[in-house]
């Protein structure tokens, strides 16, 4: 949590319980950042409200955004937070604690900031597989969409890990990057047509249950299974469980 306070406008002075806005944005990613834009182009007094945890932290770049591909995450924000700061949106460092009728906003070790509308754009947090390595190297070399992530392991030796019934369409998907693709079961049953498909793209299936990741000197290395075997791997696709929503 980052308890210090910053503010983008020209003026200096910093949101206090005493002034009212006309919308709180709870939320300062990509999404946050742009409805902030809108509502300062259209003379709104706005603050939003960042606690500093974007969803696409751990990943290195940004993809497929025409004229920012290949720009880190938090560079975006940054060209983002400037961009609103250009017509007197606040920003505020900090967690919202709980949310008055009113509205009141309680950030956690900080002031009250009052508002007339609240905007909530605090995105979604993924659930991952309980498997050793997985978290640590989710954004690394454990990716999720393979139009985002799939170009930078092209021609690899690619796996996907059964964990989700998209995960046969995303093995489908990944023969476009690379000629080596294996989906690996793990929780998935797979029916007789997908098997087909599969087979007709060259998708190899592997059958077993995962047990961990191998990684040695900070890169993915393979997947271990409970048999002992280990399937020598650079990058594993994986479907996260629903995205929930994060809470305040």
């Amino acid at each position: 949590m980052i308890k210090t306070t910053v503010n983008t406008r020209d003026s200096g002075v910093v949101p206090t319980g005493d002034e009212v806005h006309d919308v709180a944005v709870i939320g300062a990613g990509a999404a946050g950042l742009s409805a902030a834009l809108l509502l300062g182009r259209a003379r709104r007094r706005v603050v939003v409200i960042d606690a500093g945890e974007p969803r696409n932290a751990p990943a290195a770049h940004v993809h497929g955004f025409l004229s920012r591909d290949g720009l880190p995450p938090a560079a975006l924000l940054d060209l983002g937070r400037a961009e609103v700061g250009r017509y007197g949106v606040d920003i505020v460092r900090g967690r919202v604690e709980h949310v008055e009728p009113g509205y009141d906003v309680r950030l956690e070790g900080g002031p009250v900031i009052r508002a007339r509308r609240l905007l909530v754009a605090t995105g979604l947090r993924d659930e991952l597989p309980d498997l050793p390595g997985v978290r640590e190297r989710w954004g690394k070399d454990v990716l999720h969409c393979p139009y985002c992530h799939a170009y930078e392991v092209r021609d690899q030796p690619l796996a996907v890990l059964g964990t989700h019934p998209g995960a046969v369409h995303q093995a489908l998907l990944l023969r476009q990057w690379s000629k080596d693709v294996v989906l690996l079961t793990h929780t998935l049953e797979i029916a007789p047509q997908e098997r087909e498909q599969l087979d007709a793209f060259g998708v190899s299936i592997v059958e077993g249950r995962a047990v961990r990741l191998v990684i040695d000197d900070d890169r993915l290395r393979g997947i271990e299974l409970t048999d002992g075997r280990v399937i020598p791997r650079t990058a594993v696709f994986l479907f996260p469980g629903p995205p929930r929503a994060t809470t305040f």
